[in-house]
């Protein structure tokens, strides 16, 4: 009712919209370069884990996305990152990560985020298709205090009629449609689009670099402005959709020595 009655106040006159709930889990992982050494490494970002439950209400319409969302979760200990990390490493025969015990105390998080997407399509006389997003995003709580601003970009053939998705890290959404084009999109079974995106942000808070909120943990002292870049692409066969997204950050932290880039794979189905 909360998110139903902020978005109801915002609703411009006139348009028609449809709403949407999204339910997500989640794991993030951040560590040092070096995972090997136990000891403390005071000139490279904390070890911490973040396991959330994220709830959000979209409301979209032909031109328009507007997201709000909750995010509630462990940090720490608490988070069972550091079993889920070396069971997974042990899985796949890789070293153990020993680092562990440097970790973020055990900490609640809550964050709250607003999105706004706006789309434009690109259409020629074949079936060639393009699409310009543009979005503004804010978060705010103990986990991260932030405003964003960046784009998404797509060209292909019969490309989605939704907002995107992109990596966790860039405002991932998970393929919301475009009001109205649905049932378009899927009078044909095949689409494929290259994608690119970019991002840049204003960073007051971020706890995985920061530290914990209410005691004396490990940090690094941040730097305050930040930009994501990548590139991907899309595929989609009917009602089964695939995203691949590379994104590369600039420098987080002053003693940073390198970018750092990681890479996403999202699997949709559509219903």
């Amino acid at each position: 009712m909360l998110f139903r009655s902020v978005f109801d106040l915002l609703d411009y006159e006139g348009d028609k919209t449809y709403s949407y709930i999204t339910f997500s889990l989640a794991n993030q992982i951040f560590t040092p370069t070096n995972t090997s050494t136990t000891s403390l490494i005071a000139d490279d970002r904390p070890y911490a884990g973040w396991t959330y439950f994220e709830t959000a209400i979209h409301k979209t319409t032909r031109t328009y996305l507007r997201s709000l969302s909750l995010k509630v979760g462990a940090v720490g200990p608490a988070s069972g990152t550091q079993h889920i990390q070396n069971k997974f490493h042990e899985f796949i025969d890789s070293d153990r990560v020993n680092g562990w015990g440097n970790q973020l105390h055990n900490e609640l998080g809550l964050n709250l985020k607003y999105t706004q997407k706006w789309i434009y399509f690109i259409r020629n006389s074949s079936d060639l298709e393009a699409s310009i997003s543009p979005f503004l995003s804010a978060e705010l709580g103990n986990i991260a205090i932030n405003a964003s601003a960046g784009v998404m970009a797509r060209i292909g053939f019969n490309i989605p009629k939704d907002y995107g998705v992109s990596s966790i890290d860039i405002g991932a959404d998970p393929g919301i449609p475009v009001y109205g084009e649905y049932e378009n999109m899927r009078a044909k079974p095949w689409s494929f689009s290259f994608n690119l995106i970019a991002k840049g942000s204003a960073i007051a808070r971020d706890m995985f670099l920061d530290g914990n909120t209410f005691s004396n943990s490990h940090s690094v002292n941040i730097k305050h402005f930040v930009a994501n870049y990548g590139t991907g692409f899309t595929l989609r066969y009917k009602n089964v959709v695939v995203d691949m997204m590379v994104v590369e950050t600039t420098k987080q932290f002053d003693l940073q020595k390198e970018t750092h880039g990681i890479g996403t794979m999202t699997l949709s189905l559509l219903f």
